[in-house]
C-alpha cells in the first residue's frame, strides 16, 4: 500500500480519498437556503415564487421538528431565484430549500 497525495494505491487498485467533511458553502450558490436540521415543511409562506421580491429577515418556509416549528428567514433583500421546498416534504440537513439572489 502507498499513498501520494490523494492517491492510494493497494495491489494493483488506485483509489481517491474525498474529504471526510466536505464544506457545503462550495457546494451551493450565495444566498442558499439550507436546512438547519432534518424535520418536514409544514408552512411556506403566502404567495411565494420563484421571480418573488423578498426583504431580508422575511420568514419564506416553517420546518417542523422534534414538535418545534423553525422559522427560515430570507438572508438578504433580493429575488427568490429557485424553490425547491414543497409543503409536507421530509428534508434532511443540509438540504436546498431555497435560493435568494441579494439586489
Amino acid at each position: 500500500m502507498a499513498r501520494y497525495g490523494d492517491q492510494v494505491h493497494v495491489n494493483t487498485t488506485t483509489l481517491t480519498a474525498l474529504p471526510r467533511f466536505p464544506d457545503p458553502t462550495t457546494q451551493h450558490a450565495p444566498g442558499s437556503l439550507l436546512a438547519p436540521m432534518p424535520g418536514t415543511v409544514v408552512r411556506v409562506a403566502e404567495g411565494l415564487s420563484v421571480g418573488a421580491p423578498v426583504r431580508a429577515g422575511e420568514p419564506l418556509l416553517w420546518l417542523e421538528a422534534m414538535k418545534m416549528q423553525h422559522k427560515i428567514s430570507a438572508p438578504a433583500t433580493g429575488t427568490l431565484t429557485a424553490l425547491h421546498a414543497t409543503l409536507g416534504e421530509q428534508v434532511q440537513v443540509g438540504a436546498l430549500l431555497a435560493v435568494v439572489q441579494e439586489t
